[in-house]
Parts: structure tokens; C-alpha cells; sequence
């Protein structure tokens, strides 16, 4: 049988999800036909309130959490910082907690020391995953694309970047290709390999004959797996396409150790345009992630759970920068 959720209690009155809380709450702000328009619906539909979800609302602590694990390197010390600073303007706190368990997520929200929680925990358990969507609190996943009454996604379009990867490389001339991917586990890692196979794909590049090395997102592991390839005779390609900026810095220095120039000999693409991008040698061409909104971002969508609002899926764009590391194949000079 169909759990009945606040959102279908919204539907069958006419109003909105936040109209039908405050009337549940006994919120002033609503008229008495209104409120008694949404108890005849709740009725009808045998609706049973989420208690853990009323009790959050009415003792409004005025703290939310972010939830990671680890801040390493400048995506998470961006996102934090933005985060931060964006929920200080809506005056909020803002906790960070760094956890090995993503089930401390539920235990913050059901003891309410937190109004809300932004999440990005690669690997999540599906049952629990489910069990946070479920349980009425807001919840923003910033790592995985689930929505439900009270919980958004808010997501960078990782797939499209994989796809604007191969058309740009494929439009150099480039016909043979490395995929220097991300953590195994990671949401936008596993979309961004995705959208760049896939694309390659339709333009006759079998997937077999890409050759997937394992960067983690890092300079020294990317570095290590594009050497211990070239060193045990692996074919050097023609364009390199790398999961982030960080792993492919990694990739040019282990191309240049292997006797080979870059961008002359192997063309090199990263993701996300973090600063270093503009500063190494050569300058990165890379696909701006803005990851730099997604704290602010994400401040402005939980506070809009908090407040009431139905969760949904909200995707950022992005777009190609192009730089020095890449260069059209016949055109060395």
C-alpha cells in the first residue's frame, strides 16, 4: 500500500506543500477554510503525519548540517566556505561534520539539533538513502539525483561535461583516447565517464578501446596510473581526457617524464577550472564545473526544504575553457 505523503495531502486540497503544514501545525497564517479544506483531504486520504518531521519544525534550531568525507583540495574547501557564508546571510549556523557513517546524518535531524542537512557521501547505502527520504526531514543529496517531499538533489550535469569532453576532443581530429576516471563510487564520476563513452560511441569509438586508468580525483594517483601505463608499453593516445583538473595535471607530468610533449604528442582535458588550471604549464584546457555555486546553491535549496517547499532536482551547467593543453592534430608546428 502507498505510503500517503504530505505532498498528496497538497494535491487532493489544491494547495501547497507548505500551506498544508502550517495548517497541520496550526500555523495562524492560514485561513479556517483553508486549514479545514486540508484536514477533510488529510481525512479522506487516511493521512498520518510525520511526528519527527512536526517536532523538527516547531523547535526550529536554526543550524544546518553538512555532511562529507573529507575537505580536501578546493572543490570541498569551496563548497564549504560558500555554503557557510551563504547560510550566515540567511541566518543560519553551519555545522560541518567530517563521518565515516552516513547514518549520523538521521541521528542529527531525529535528536533536532539540526533543521536541515546537506549530504555528499559517495557510496551511500540504498536502504539508508531511502530511509532519509522517507522520514519527512530536509535533506539535500548533493551526490546522488533522489528527490522525495522533503529532500532535493542538486547536481553538477556530469554527464553532459563527459559528453562536451569527446565532441570537443573528437573535433581537434583526435581518434584515439584515455579516460582518466574518478572514484569508483563517486556520482559525478561515474556520470562523467558515462556521457564521454557514450558520445565516443556515436562517433564509431568503441568503448573496448578506450583504456579506463583509476586518478581517484588526485595528482599523485593519476600520476602514478598514467606512468605505470606508458611504462608497461601502453599506447599513448591521442587525447587524454581526465575526471578533474587535479588527476590532469598528474597525467601531463607522467606524459612529459615518458618523453612525450603535451599538447603536441597528447592532448590533455580536465574538469572542474580550479585555479590551479590557469597557472600550470600548459595552461589546462578544462570544463568549468561551477562547482564554486553549488555552496550557494545549496544554502538557498535546503533553507527552501526548511521553509516547507516540495523537493525537487535542480542541475548546474557548464562550459568549455579552453586553454593550451589541448591542440588540433595535424597543426604542431
Amino acid at each position: 500500500m502507498k505510503n500517503i505523503t504530505i505532498r498528496d495531502v497538497a494535491r487532493e486540497a489544491g494547495v501547497s506543500v507548505a500551506t498544508v503544514s502550517n495548517a497541520l501545525n496550526n500555523a495562524g497564517i492560514v485561513r479556517p477554510e483553508t486549514r479545514q479544506a486540508v484536514m477533510d483531504a488529510a481525512k479522506r486520504l487516511n493521512y498520518i503525519p510525520n511526528e519527527n518531521g512536526k517536532l523538527l519544525r516547531a523547535s526550529e534550531t536554526r543550524h544546518i548540517g553538512l555532511f562529507v568525507k573529507a575537505i580536501l583540495g578546493q572543490f570541498y574547501s569551496t563548497l564549504a566556505h560558500t555554503l557557510y557564508r551563504s547560510c550566515q546571510q540567511a541566518g543560519y549556523d553551519l555545522e560541518i561534520n567530517i563521518i565515516d557513517d552516513p547514518g549520523r546524518v538521521l541521528q542529527a535531524l531525529q535528536t533536532r539539533t539540526l533543521d536541515g542537512a546537506v549530504v555528499f557521501f559517495d557510496g551511500m547505502e540504498e536502504d539508508l538513502r531511502e530511509r532519509m527520504i522517507r522520514s519527512g526531514y530536509p535533506i539535500l543529496f548533493l551526490d546522488s539525483d533522489r528527490t522525495g517531499a522533503s529532500c532535493s538533489s542538486l547536481l553538477l550535469d556530469a554527464y553532459a561535461q563527459g559528453c562536451m569532453a569527446a565532441d570537443y576532443l573528437w573535433g581537434l581530429g583526435k581518434r584515439s583516447f584515455l579516460h582518466m576516471a574518478g572514484e569508483d563510487e563517486n556520482y559525478d564520476a561515474l556520470r562523467r565517464k558515462k556521457g564521454f563513452l557514450d558520445t565516443l560511441e556515436t562517433l564509431g569509438i568503441s568503448r573496448d578501446s578506450v583504456p579506463l586508468l583509476q586518478g581517484r580525483f588526485e595528482r599523485g594517483a593519476a600520476y602514478q596510473e598514467m606512468r605505470r601505463y606508458l611504462t608497461e608499453g601502453g599506447q599513448p593516445p591521442e587525447a587524454v581526457f581526465a575526471g578533474n583538473d587535479l588527476s590532469a595535471v598528474g597525467c601531463i607530468i607522467a606524459i612529459r617524464e615518458a618523453g612525450l610533449r603535451v599538447p603536441e604528442d597528447v592532448s590533455v582535458l580536465g574538469c572542474d577550472d580550479i585555479t590551479l588550471a590557469d597557472y600550470c604549464s600548459p595552461q589546462l584546457t578544462t570544463i568549468r564545473t561551477n562547482f564554486e555555486q553549488l555552496g550557494s546553491r545549496a544554502a538557498g535549496e535546503i533553507i527552501r526544504l526548511i521553509q516547507g517547499k516540495e523537493g525537487r532536482s535542480v542541475v548546474l551547467d557548464s562550459r568549455l575553457i579552453i586553454r593550451n593543453s589541448c591542440m588540433p592534430t595535424g597543426s604542431d608546428n
